[in-house]
Formats: C-alpha cells, sequence, structure tokens
C-alpha cells in the first residue's frame, strides 16, 4: 500500500477513489466500516501479520508484517477473507518448494509471532520437569478471556472446558499441560481456563518460546491460538476447538466443520499464510522486504552466549558505551577491570581490544570491523560493525587468527557464492570503504606512459604494523622500498585520514617527500583513485582489501590477512598460506562471517548488507579536517547517542 493515509474526521468529504481503513474488528472501526458503506468506498482490514515483531509491541518492538484484507480478516471465520481464498488456489511447484525451505527455516531458527525471547531453549527447571515426565504429553493451550480471535473462530469459554475435557478423554494416560497465555501474567488480562477446573493438570506459566514449548510435547490442543499453526509447521498433531484460519483444510482434528474449506497440504497453508497474505518492511532499512528476509533479521537476533561473564580489561567510557551491545552474543554479562584477573571460572572470559596485554593468550580480542562506519574512530564515530577473535587477531600475521581459519578451510554453498557476489556488485557499485569520508571526486591522471604507482599511509606505530609487517614498519619505508622497486614509476602518495586529520603519528620526511612522492592526495577518497592507478602498494591496509574489490592489482609489503591467497602481490610472503581462494570466498569470510554488526537505529543485530546500503544513504562527503571545537562536539554527539542506546530486543 503506497496510497496517502488520512485520519477519517466527521466531516471529511472523500474522493471516489478513496480507500478507508481500520485496525482488526475492535468496536472503534465500526464507525469507520460505516463511513465507507454510505460512501460506497473500499474498506480495508489492517492486522499485525504471523511473523509481526522483531521483540514486543509493549516494550517497543520493531514491526515487519502488515496485513491487509478487503474481504475481512483471517480471524474471523464467519465469512470468508484474502487469506481463506488464497489458502484455496493451487500453488506452483515453485512456490511449494519456497514455502518448504521458509518452513524448514522458520522451525530452525524458532521464527514465532513476537519474537522477543533471548533463546530459543527453555527455561532450566522447565525444561527438566518436562523431559522426566515419562507418559505422554499433551499441551492444552490457554487463551485471554474476551479475545476477538475466539469468537471470530465460532468459539466460546465453553469450548475451552469442551477441549480440556476432551484432551483427558482422548490421553487417559498422558500428562495434560495448560499453557498460560503470557499477557496474563502481567495481571491486566484474565484466561478463559484460569478460572476453570484445573484438577489433575499441571500449569505452564514460565515465560518461555512457544517452539521449545511445543517440541516438547506430543499433542497441541487449542481452539484458534496462532500456536497451533506454530504446532502444525513443528509437526505436532494439532486438535482445533475453533475455526482458526489453519483449521478445516485437512491439516487439523477438528471440532467444528467448515463447509467452505477442503484439503490442502502444509506448504500450500503456509505459502498463503506467510508469503501471499502479509506485506513485509525490513525494520532497519525501513523498505519493503520478503519474508525470508524478515527470517534472517530475526534469526540474527536469537544468540546463545558462549560465557557468563566477561572481563573487559581497561575499556575507555567510550569503547563501554557501544561495546556491551555487541557482546550480548558472547556473555549475558560484561564487566569492566583495570587488569586482567588472575584466574577464570569455566563459563568467564577475557576481552581485549587489539593487542592489549599481549602475553594474554586464552582471551577473546576485538577490533574494529571492515565496514566500520561513516566517519572517523578517531573523531568517536560509533562503529557498525566489530571483529571478535578467540584465536589471535586477523592483522596479528605472526599466529593464526579465526578470520585466517575462516578463509583456509571455506568452501561456499551455491547460495553463499550467491550472496557473496552480490555483495561484491554492491561494493563495487556503492565504493564503500571502511571510514567512507572524503570526497569523491574525478582525478586527472598525470600520465599514461608511466606507471603510476599508488601508495597508502598508515599511522606509525599502529598494532597492524607491529604485527603484520615484519620487514616494512612506516610509512616511510614503505615509499623509499616502492620507489626502490619502481625508480620510474609516478607515485601517488595517499596518507592516512587519521594522519592528516591531526590525529595520528605518521607524517615523512622532506627527503622522503622529495625522493619518493610525485604527488600527495589527501582530500580525495582511495575509490576515486583506483581507476586510474596501475597498482596500489601498502604494508598491511585495509584499503588493499577495499582495492581487490574494485579490481585493483595489489602488492603488499606486509603480511595482511588479505595476503597470500593468490590474490595479490606479496613482496614478504607468509609461508602457512598456500591455498589460492576466489574473491567470493575472501569476502564471504572477511565481511559476512568473521564481523558482528549493529544498526544503531535500532539496536539490533545486522548484516553486512544494511550496514553498506545504509552507510551509502548517509554518505559522509565532509572534510576530513575538523576544528578542536568540533571535534569536541562531534564526539559529545556520538557518546550521548551510544550512552542513550535502548535495545528493544
Amino acid at each position: 500500500m503506497h496510497e496517502k493515509l488520512a485520519l477519517l474526521k466527521p466531516l471529511s468529504k472523500p474522493d471516489l477513489t478513496d480507500k478507508v481503513v481500520g485496525w482488526g474488528l475492535k468496536k472503534n472501526t465500526h464507525k469507520a466500516k460505516r463511513f465507507a458503506a454510505v460512501n460506497k468506498l473500499e474498506y480495508i482490514y489492517l492486522e499485525d501479520g504471523f511473523i509481526g515483531y522483531v521483540g514486543h509491541p509493549a516494550q517497543k518492538g520493531h514491526s515487519v508484517s502488515l496485513i491487509a484484507d478487503s474481504n475481512g480478516l483471517y480471524y474471523d471465520a464467519s465469512s470468508p477473507s484474502d487469506l481463506e481464498l488464497l489458502i484455496s488456489q493451487e500453488k506452483s511447484v515453485e512456490q511449494l518448494e519456497r514455502s518448504q525451505k521458509l518452513i524448514e527455516k522458520i522451525c530452525e531458527k524458532g521464527i514465532t509471532k513476537y519474537n522477543c525471547y533471548s533463546t530459543v531453549k527453555l527455561p532450566e527447571s522447565l525444561s527438566r520437569k518436562l523431559s522426566n515426565c515419562e507418559s505422554e504429553k499433551v499441551l492444552v493451550v490457554d487463551q485471554v478471556a474476551g479475545d476477538l480471535s475466539i469468537s471470530g473462530a465460532l468459539a466460546s469459554e465453553q469450548s475451552f472446558i469442551d477441549m480440556l475435557e476432551s484432551a483427558r478423554k482422548n490421553h487417559p494416560n498422558a500428562t495434560i499441560y495448560v499453557r498460560v497465555h503470557p499477557d496474563t501474567k502481567l495481571g491486566k488480562k484474565k484466561g478463559v481456563l484460569a478460572s476453570k477446573d484445573l484438577a489433575n493438570v499441571k500449569v505452564i506459566d514460565d515465560i518461555c518460546h512457544p517452539h521449545s514449548l511445543i517440541k516438547s510435547v506430543d499433542y497441541v490442543y487449542t481452539v484458534s491460538s496462532q500456536m497451533g499453526f506454530e504446532a502444525l509447521l513443528l509437526n505436532k498433531p494439532v486438535y482445533c476447538f475453533g475455526m482458526p484460519f489453519y483449521a478445516g483444510w485437512g491439516l487439523t482434528i477438528d471440532a467444528l466443520i467448515s463447509n467452505r474449506r477442503k484439503g490442502v497440504s502444509l506448504a500450500t497453508l503456509a505459502y498463503a499464510s506467510l508469503i501471499e497474505y502479509p506485506r513485509y518492511v525490513n525494520p532497519i532499512t525501513k523498505q519493503a522486504c520478503q519474508v525470508e528476509d524478515v527470517v534472517e533479521i530475526i534469526s540474527a537476533q536469537y544468540v546463545q552466549p558462549k560465557w557468563q561473564t566477561l572481563y573487559a580489561v581497561n575499556f575507555s567510557a567510550w569503547k563501554r558505551a557501544f561495546i556491551k551491545s555487541f557482546c550480548r552474543q558472547y556473555a549475558a554479562d560484561i564487566r569492566y577491570v583495570s587488569k586482567v584477573p588472575e584466574s577464570l571460572k569455566s563459563d568467564e572470559q577475557v576481552l581485549l581490544w587489539g593487542m592489549k596485554e599481549p602475553h594474554v593468550s586464552n582471551c577473546l580480542r576485538v577490533e574494529d570491523g571492515f565496514i566500520r562506519s561513516a566517519g572517523l574512530g578517531s573523531n568517536l564515530c560509533r562503529p557498525s560493525s566489530l571483529a571478535f577473535d578467540d584465536l589471535g587477531m586477523y592483522f596479528d600475521s605472526s599466529k593464526h587468527s579465526r578470520l585466517e581459519q575462516l578463509i583456509n578451510d571455506i568452501s561456499l554453498s551455491a547460495d553463499e557464492f550467491v550472496r557473496a557476489k552480490e555483495l561484491l556488485t554492491t561494493l563495487q557499485q556503492n565504493q564503500v570503504s571502511k571510514y567512507n569520508v572524503g570526497k569523491v571526486g574525478e582525478y586527472q591522471r598525470a600520465t599514461d606512459k608511466t606507471p603510476v604507482l599508488l601508495v597508502v599511509g598508515q599511522v606509525d606505530g599502529d598494532a597492524s604494523l607491529a604485527q603484520g609487517s615484519p620487514f616494512v614498519k612506516s610509512n616511510e619505508e614503505l615509499l623509499w622500498a616502492v620507489r626502490d622497486a619502481n625508480p620510474n614509476a609516478h607515485i601517488i602518495y595517499k596518507p592516512h585520514p587519521d594522519v592528516v586529520a591531526g590525529n595520528r603519528e605518521g607524517k615523512i620526511s622532506s627527503d622522503c617527500n622529495l625522493t619518493c612522492v610525485d604527488e600527495e592526495i589527501t582530500e580525495l577518497t582511495l575509490t576515486s583513485l583506483y581507476k586510474h592507478v596501475d597498482e596500489l602498494h601498502t604494508m598491511t591496509s585495509l584499503s588493499g582489501f577495499e582495492a581487490l574489490i574494485q579490481g585493483v592489482n595489489v602488492v603488499t609489503w606486509g603480511q595482511p590477512f588479505y595476503s597470500g591467497w593468490g590474490l595479490t602481490k606479496d613482496m614478504n610472503p607468509l609461508v602457512r598460506r598456500d591455498k589460492n581462494k576466489t574473491l567470493e570466498e575472501l569476502i564471504f569470510a572477511t565481511l559476512i562471517q568473521y564481523p558482528v554488526y549493529i544498526d544503531w537505529s535500532t539496536g539490533l543485530f545486522t548484516s553486512a548488507e544494511s550496514v553498506v546500503q545504509q552507510i551509502q544513504q548517509q554518505h559522509s562527503n565532509q572534510k576530513i579536517s575538523l576544528s578542536p571545537m568540533q571535534r569536541i562536539f562531534t564526539k559529545l554527539g556520538f557518546l550521548w547517542q551510544a550512552l542513550t542506546m535502548r535495545l528493544s530486543f
């Protein structure tokens, strides 16, 4: 729906092409329906989709789907809805295959309506209780008393009594569990079965993921709860005592009969209900998307921490402001300490920034990711990605890192290759880099005859040089080495942005500048230069990786993570890297598998593709140099944003 929205007012004068929309079947929609009928306008019923939120609406969760139905609503069985019509339509082989893949992904990742759970596992006490039950287990699903989905399913409170009695009768030797509706835990709403005879049944009022509960039982009984639909997806026998949208199609054991509904497959039901009927929106990009995209976003939020506690050693106030958001997938608790603990429990680990405390081997290290932000790190621009490594650090060539292992062992599936190829194409077209600063402009090549070499400077003393470039360790040494190897070349020198901004050390001598540098460029982005140069020379700079993406010949003088895989010319090769890899494999491991990405507008874990899209939209075209006062206000602004960030998941 792309039409403009306007609030319905008493004296509104509609156009004949206008449409009237209302939410659900509540009483507050009656006026809108009458207005539509009197003015002969189309009325559209709106509701949340079956995969509704990342998080919970009561906790400022993010809506990801919307239903717009012209005939009725899926939970009103008194008349056919758009969904009922869609379910009854025959599906193609391709559609059914897509549906089956979606069902498998939903079951694997634990995708539900309100995706607000910290884990897809049952609470330990409940898991133990269910595991110790030796008899068959029947789950009876209670609902909120008075909910419209009950009457809409042609049911009543008596239906719940009948349901419980049938469960007892059909499974005399089973243990009956009544699942309390989560909303009743807040005290404002009551369940239908809460005031009924619950003798010889066990009540489950734990807050837990519905899929984990469904998987733990043998049968599911419901009146009209969506848990019945999810139980079907999870291949459980479902008994229905109302007529919800998924009943009457030959997939459930039904107490009621619908003459309008005929037998269909589960794949057909799922295709209509999850792919055709709802409209989806990416909560991060705010763009229309497919259900599979939403499933991936939700899946990224379900993380099972490896440790209970992380001890973050000597993290600045600025880093503390954002590091906790990234660490949710590594530990339940993060504690800031000034020194490495002398001893650790089995569920504890040390977190270090970069190569601090180099003598510590058993730890988790973290650094900026390769697509970081739309601004400089030294200007306190909050990172969109961080790289965590439990083996070493990607820029330390003296030992294996997790990234090196990922690249070495990678073997892409067909889908993974397509994803890497699409990301490669996006990066090539949008020219997104690590910091995304500087001016994008046209560069005029000085000569067509002499080879033009681009030498990229770094920050002298940087850890990547100390640990990853054992032979050439400074900008000056690099320039002299390139000049010695290429005496007749036209050398363009591009100093590091932090050096230009006055934040870090790395200037070269006047003698080196006179002898080795034919042209120095500070304002233009590297991406503005790539198509005009014959080679890019670097020690360990990430610009070498970015240049590979843009199709530039890259010569390394250090041992960066992207060297040694047959994609670069290496002046000081690392012997242990002896496998040739494709650019797609390098990109998948480096940009998709290795880093952790966060979207700061929502607080959600996200993907490399989303971060690239957002950076492109807000592409910084500002000057690199900031005045001292500008730097102070910039830092304060970023710090305030980070400290006040509220996570919605």
